[in-house]
């Protein structure tokens, strides 16, 4: 494959890019220390943004597993909290969402639309059931367990509502395109 400037000049490729500023930036990293809202909004944003640049790439299915353990890893509550509150933490943190989402991006060329379907309702699924511990107020996710957190419980609830409010949107956002492309719109 040859490189090409003109591929960042591509809709979904200039998003992704608007979408990792958003998440990496001095601002949005200083106010992640104690915004727990915004913490998780960025994790969307870094693995979005990253999934939108190497869509169009194929890369090997099974690099899809690799992009769900990272996932799944910073989301555990002892590493979520860790990365929420220390510096070297959430860089690492901030990088693996960033190659999850293109690992994911660019293996979704690879895969059969049952099995992008399967893993989009996983994805969905355990969002809403992370979103559901946050606004219950578990207390793993906050500095009532985890002293290093500089999360309170107080804000799990806007949180969780905040991954609801991302998650209707991608949702919204993946059902319209596919309707797009079963009719032809």
């Amino acid at each position: 494959m040859r490189f090409s400037f003109s591929y960042f000049r591509s809709a979904s490729v200039i998003f992704g890019l608007i979408l990792i500023a958003f998440a990496i930036n001095p601002i949005t990293e200083l106010l992640e220390f104690s915004q727990e809202s915004l913490f998780m909004a960025s994790h969307y944003a870094l693995f979005i943004g990253g999934f939108l640049l190497t869509r169009r790439l194929k890369l090997p299915p099974l690099l899809v597993v690799l992009s769900i353990l990272g996932v799944v890893f910073w989301h555990l509550p002892l590493f979520y909290a860790l990365a929420a509150g220390e510096p070297a933490f959430r860089t690492i943190n901030d990088v693996t969402m960033l190659v999850a989402g293109m690992l994911a991006g660019g293996a979704s060329n690879s895969l059969s639309f049952s099995v992008k379907i399967l893993l989009f309702i996983a994805w969905m699924g355990a969002d809403s059931v992370l979103s559901v511990i946050l606004i219950v107020g578990w207390p793993y996710y906050s500095n009532s367990i985890y002293s290093f957190s500089p999360y309170p419980i107080s804000q799990e609830l806007i949180t969780g509502l905040v991954m609801f409010g991302i998650m209707t949107v991608v949702f919204v956002y993946v059902i319209f395109t596919m309707l797009r492309s079963v009719f032809k719109i």
